[in-house]
Protein backbone atom coordinates (compact mmCIF):
# COMPACT_ATOMS: atom_id res chain seq x y z
CA UNK A 1 0.00 0.00 0.00
CA UNK A 2 1.58 3.28 -1.46
CA UNK A 3 -0.74 5.43 0.89
CA UNK A 4 -2.53 5.14 4.49
CA UNK A 5 -6.34 5.46 4.25
CA UNK A 6 -8.51 6.54 7.12
CA UNK A 7 -11.48 4.49 5.39
CA UNK A 8 -11.74 0.58 4.98
CA UNK A 9 -8.86 -0.30 1.74
CA UNK A 10 -9.33 -3.77 0.30
CA UNK A 11 -6.77 -5.49 -1.60
CA UNK A 12 -7.88 -7.35 -4.43
CA UNK A 13 -7.16 -10.44 -6.97
CA UNK A 14 -6.32 -8.20 -9.60
CA UNK A 15 -3.80 -6.28 -7.65
CA UNK A 16 -4.89 -2.51 -6.59
CA UNK A 17 -7.03 -1.23 -3.54
CA UNK A 18 -10.52 -0.59 -3.21
CA UNK A 19 -13.04 0.88 -1.04
CA UNK A 20 -17.08 0.77 -0.82
CA UNK A 21 -19.02 3.08 -2.88
CA UNK A 22 -22.78 1.68 -2.42
CA UNK A 23 -22.82 -1.67 -4.03
CA UNK A 24 -19.69 -1.62 -5.55
CA UNK A 25 -16.22 -1.33 -4.82
CA UNK A 26 -14.05 1.23 -6.85
CA UNK A 27 -10.08 1.37 -7.15
CA UNK A 28 -8.48 3.95 -4.82
CA UNK A 29 -5.15 2.40 -6.28
CA UNK A 30 -4.64 1.20 -9.85
CA UNK A 31 -4.67 -2.53 -9.79
CA UNK A 32 -2.04 -4.81 -11.70
CA UNK A 33 -4.74 -5.24 -14.95
CA UNK A 34 -4.64 -3.45 -18.19
CA UNK A 35 -7.32 -1.42 -18.60
CA UNK A 36 -8.46 -0.63 -15.08
CA UNK A 37 -7.89 2.52 -12.96
CA UNK A 38 -8.81 5.08 -9.86
CA UNK A 39 -11.95 5.57 -9.96
CA UNK A 40 -12.84 2.30 -12.25
CA UNK A 41 -15.17 -0.35 -10.42
CA UNK A 42 -13.68 -4.12 -9.59
CA UNK A 43 -15.05 -7.02 -11.57
CA UNK A 44 -17.51 -8.12 -9.45
CA UNK A 45 -16.00 -12.44 -9.64
CA UNK A 46 -12.66 -10.62 -7.82
CA UNK A 47 -12.28 -11.93 -4.62
CA UNK A 48 -10.65 -9.49 -1.45
CA UNK A 49 -8.63 -9.47 1.19
CA UNK A 50 -8.97 -6.47 3.82
CA UNK A 51 -6.02 -4.06 3.36
CA UNK A 52 -6.17 -2.16 6.45
CA UNK A 53 -7.13 -2.17 10.11
CA UNK A 54 -10.70 -0.26 9.51
CA UNK A 55 -10.89 -3.32 7.11
CA UNK A 56 -10.71 -5.56 9.28
CA UNK A 57 -12.29 -4.01 12.02
CA UNK A 58 -15.36 -3.85 9.74
CA UNK A 59 -15.05 -7.72 8.29
CA UNK A 60 -15.03 -8.87 12.32
CA UNK A 61 -18.13 -6.30 13.18
CA UNK A 62 -19.60 -7.91 10.14
CA UNK A 63 -18.64 -11.06 11.05
CA UNK A 64 -20.10 -10.74 14.74
CA UNK A 65 -23.52 -8.94 13.84
CA UNK A 66 -24.49 -11.87 11.08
Amino acid sequence: MSAEHDYPVWGTQGGGLVRQSGAHYIFVEKPDCPGLDVGDRMPDEWGLAPANNAARDEMSYEDENL
